[in-house]
């Protein structure tokens, strides 16, 4: 089975999830189901698809069509449907229904975990052109609907971090004294050797799980995400949304998360310097007691455009609303906002100079 589509128990229609009613909901009969109603129907069809994905793994090739892209089947109208080859889900562009490619979220590829959607996407195209409001230099087509029909769901994978770590810092911090006496002024400056040392356990530290795209710089600034939102993983989740599978594994990350890690460890230890007027971090030594890793997938709105020959993203976590947007500026509106205000200050000026 290469792909597969979630029916609605009433009808046999395709079922998305409706991150508003955080239900999963049927638009042809209008059913809707919570998630207990439907455990024995998912978990059943997920056993299935671990056990087609041990028959069948996903499928290594030399060819270049598919280093790049895979053709499946659409199991609702039998069109072909053709995937990049991190594509998890994704909709047919015939009949427009979810489709997801079973052996890509299976086997070693089956996250553990998952944070559904709980920001629907008119509330998330909503939240979009309230932050558009406070930019006062937007080209004015730039808030057109074929922008916002461009917007779209997607569950990007994480790896999910748990590290103790144990270690310190060693530091040159400064306290500074001043007095006066007579027509003297003198300041005194103490050096102190300073060292900290301590335990630090980080919980679920977000890292993402692709090697290249063009969209990770979005991505991380919309972290991090509430961690109680997390559930154990169900395909079904994924029905009705975008999602991307894996491709770069632990021991590829490995390098870049210690650094991470490190640097946030030197800002908590630096917390502890406050009594110092200045320091200087001298070295920081870390290392590790426990580390344990959770794939996860997590879900982001996310709109990208080009405009002027520029690719511009705008990324918002689809669980707390956090956003960061790049946007295009309109020249012409900024040239003439300091030309007006040029002339503004310059007739001030006069006014204030006739006045005196």
């Amino acid at each position: 089975m290469e792909t597969v589509s979630y029916k609605c128990i009433n009808c046999a229609a395709p079922l998305q999830y409706n991150a508003q009613k955080q239900k999963f909901a049927c638009e042809f009969c209008e059913s809707e189901f919570d998630e207990s109603e439907l455990a024995d129907y998912f978990s059943k069809l997920e056993k299935k698809l671990d056990q087609e994905y041990k028959k069948e793994p996903d499928p290594v090739s030399d060819d270049e069509f598919d280093e790049f892209a895979a053709l499946y089947v659409c199991q609702s109208c039998g069109a072909e449907v053709i995937t990049d080859k991190n594509t998890a889900a994704t909709f047919c562009v015939f009949c427009h229904n979810p489709v997801m490619i079973s052996n890509r979220m299976a086997g070693n590829f089956k996250p553990n975990r998952v944070i559904p959607f709980s920001i629907s996407e008119e509330d998330a195209k909503n939240r979009f052109m309230e932050f558009c409001s406070k930019k006062k230099f937007l080209p004015n087509d730039f808030l057109s609907n074929a922008q916002l029909d461009m917007m779209k769901g997607v569950y990007y994978p994480y790896w999910l971090v748990d590290s103790l770590k144990t270690g310190g810092i060693r530091a040159t911090g400064k306290k500074k004294r001043r007095w006066t006496e007579g027509n003297y002024e003198y300041e005194e400056i103490t050096t102190y050797s300073v060292v900290r040392d301590g335990s630090i356990d980080f919980r679920d530290y977000p890292h993402t799980a692709l090697k290249e795209d063009e969209n990770l710089k979005g991505l991380k600034y919309v972290n991090p995400f509430d961690e109680s939102g997390y559930k154990p993983f169900m395909m079904s989740y994924l029905s009705g949304f975008l999602a991307e599978k894996r491709d770069l594994e632990r021991q590829e990350a490995q390098a870049e998360v210690d650094k991470e890690l490190e640097g946030y460890a030197e800002k908590i230890f630096s917390e502890t310097l406050k009594e110092y007027d200045t320091y200087n971090i001298d070295d920081i030594r870390l290392s590790t007691i426990r580390e344990s890793w959770d794939y996860a997938l997590l879900p982001v709105w996310l709109l990208t455009f080009d405009y002027n020959d520029k690719k511009y993203v705008y990324a918002m976590n689809g669980q707390t609303g956090k956003n960061y947007g790049e946007l295009p500026l309109d020249k012409k509106k900024l040239t003439l906002f300091a030309i007006a205000l040029f002339f503004g200050v310059l007739i001030l000026g006069l006014l204030g100079g006739f006045l005196l």
